[in-house]
């Protein structure tokens, strides 16, 4: 099975790429005597005028055979063909060579493009599911269920534009309109906050965007309660879901919000909730299926008396909110497991810092390594250097201040001391290890059909395309620098089993895996070394300059040296998805 998708991952990119130098040829004129998929020995061929066109036994590259092409054949006695490579103007013959790994960028436009109008007719709208606290947005009144409608001017109808608009403009004043239910629109005024994106810090991929702290998904009935409040003396406790507010059925945060605005001072409410069971730490493999039984029991009852001299009720009187910072699971032998979090508990502050959401929660608890990864001066140390300045970022202990249900049906506070670590990652990578998960949980988000699909591909296929380019580029020279270990080179064996994953991963994943390999194959092949396309465009350029071509010694010198290269990084691939397969195999 892995051959199977190997093949069909690696067979459009290698016709693809000879395709382009196939039609660059036929456009200028250029005899093709062969365009062949695979190297080796001919499984099958057909002839249609003059030119063969053949499936090679190795699918691991394919060629355009051209008549008079050989960069290391003598040079002809008399003037070449008129329909020979040789013939041709410099600057055709730059384009017919380049023409493949044109080809192998406009292969990934056209999927990512494709993909964007044919499966993007629904997309993300721009209401607002969560406006988190203390953020831009909250400060400036946003609300839950809001719909933005533009940004400085720029109509929002999706939340990717919403996105976009806020992401270029970190701490700039912002006007941002809105609508709320059915009045007319209205607009605040607002400053994202600047936010680093450490994506890939390794490659220097780190930069600035804009954040208003609201997500589209809208917060699930799971909550925190107020020690000593009328819901805590019921018997509600941190991270209950509450299934049912007067027997009215509630599933999201707005919902039991609005049950309680509407709850008459005086008088008795009835909620029906899941308490969150107090779980054991979890393997870390487990905790999706462990979270989906979380709530399976049968929900309980409970009446909340409402004091007569309640102005109005409403959540912040019942003593209820959403479970922003409460811990649902923990997992077994993490840094939070021997912290001693539970689940149930409520982290109020970090270092004495209050804390309002748990993504702010890892936001603090992660800026010391996430400033030494930004630090550009990490990238000029090995492997072994690395970590130790990354691990000596972390070695101060942070203090989580953690409120916890006691024995006696009060609420202590407690200070837990919590040591981060470094695990491995993807690909060997050092990463950040906590070990709690939220109780919070989010639905997911309104989906409303796509107002504009053709700038919505556009769009997306830009984004794409810019962020594959970026990383591609950054990789080759990280490795040639040194700050890419040559360990994570993956070689045939490495592209077949990622294209297995599509089994388990979906077509979409197959697809994207598509667009990455050949903007990579686009790009290794504009490399200046011979026996590639990048050599070949050095050797014309030096034509070009020079007013008559390289010599035969020349080129035949530095064609021994590109096959050397070429042979020490098919060694090393070799090397790395054997490995690869070993490991697999003993864990």
């Amino acid at each position: 099975m892995p051959l199977l998708y190997f093949i069909l991952l690696v067979g459009p990119l290698v016709v693809f790429h000879e395709l382009g130098h196939f039609l660059a040829a036929r456009l200028f004129g250029v005899r093709v005597l062969s365009f062949s998929v695979g190297f080796g020995p001919v499984l099958a061929r057909v002839v249609r005028g003059g030119t063969e066109y053949a499936v090679r036994a190795l699918p691991f590259g394919g060629f355009v055979k051209m008549h008079g092409s050989d960069p290391l054949a003598e040079p002809e006695a008399g003037p070449p063909d008129e329909d020979s490579f040789a013939a041709k103007p410099v600057w055709q013959r730059m384009v017919i060579v380049g023409a493949g790994p044109f080809a192998n960028v406009v292969l990934p436009v056209v999927i990512l493009f494709a993909g964007g109008l044919l499966t993007q007719g629904q997309v993300v709208s721009s209401r607002l599911g969560t406006v988190l606290p203390n953020g831009p947005a909250a400060v400036a009144g946003l609300q839950t269920g809001d719909v933005i409608t533009s940004v400085d001017g720029q109509p929002i109808a999706t939340f990717d534009q919403l996105r976009r608009a806020i992401s270029s403009r970190p701490g700039e004043r912002t006007v941002v309109g809105f609508r709320r239910g059915d009045a007319a629109e209205d607009h605040v005024t607002l400053t994202p906050d600047r936010r680093r994106r450490v994506q890939l810090p390794e490659l220097g991929l780190v930069d600035e965007v804009g954040r208003i702290q609201v997500l589209p998904n809208a917060q699930s009935a799971i909550v925190a309660v107020t020690p000593g409040s009328p819901a805590w003396r019921a018997g509600l406790r941190h991270g209950a879901r509450i299934v049912a507010v007067d027997g009215a059925t509630t599933t999201r945060w707005y919902e039991v919000d609005a049950a309680l605005a509407a709850a008459r001072p005086g008088g008795t409410l009835r909620i029906d909730a899941v308490a969150l069971p107090d779980h054991p730490p979890v393997a870390r493999d487990a905790v999706r299926t462990t979270w989906d039984g979380m709530f399976a029991a049968e929900p309980t009852t409970v009446r909340i008396a409402l004091p007569a001299d309640l102005t109005a009720a409403g959540p912040a009187a019942v003593g209820i909110a959403p479970a922003r910072t409460v811990v649902g699971l923990v997992e077994a032998d993490s840094p939070a497991a021997r912290a001693g979090l539970r689940p149930g508990d409520r982290v109020v502050a970090v270092d004495g810092d209050a804390v309002s959401s748990f993504l702010g929660l890892q936001d603090i608890i992660s800026k010391p390594w996430d400033d030494a990864r930004a630090d550009p001066t990490l990238r000029e140390l090995d492997e072994e250097a690395q970590r130790v300045r990354l691990q000596a970022a972390i070695e101060q202990p942070r203090v989580l201040r953690v409120e916890r249900p006691g024995p006696d049906g009060g609420a202590q506070a407690l200070d837990l001391s919590l040591q981060l670590a470094i695990e491995d990652g993807p690909g060997g990578r050092p990463r950040l290890a906590f070990g709690a998960v939220a109780a919070q949980h989010y639905d997911d988000p309104e989906l409303i059909d796509n107002p504009a699909p053709f700038a919505h591909a556009v769009a997306r296929t830009s984004e794409e395309m810019s962020r594959a380019v970026s990383v591609t580029v950054l990789t080759v020279a990280g490795l040639f620098r040194g700050h890419v270990p040559m360990k994570e080179v993956g070689g045939p064996i490495f592209m077949a089993q990622l294209a297995a994953e599509t089994s388990s991963r979906g077509w979409g994943y197959f697809f994207e895996l598509m667009v990455w390999i050949s903007v990579n194959l686009a790009i290794l092949n504009m490399l200046p070394i011979p026996l590639v396309d990048g050599g070949h465009l050095v050797f014309l350029g030096v034509e070009a300059v020079k007013r008559s071509p390289v010599s035969l010694r020349a080129r035949i010198i530095a064609s021994n040296i590109g096959f050397i290269l070429l042979g020490l990084l098919f060694v090393v691939v070799m090397k790395n998805d054997l490995q690869r397969v070993l490991t697999s195999f003993v864990q």
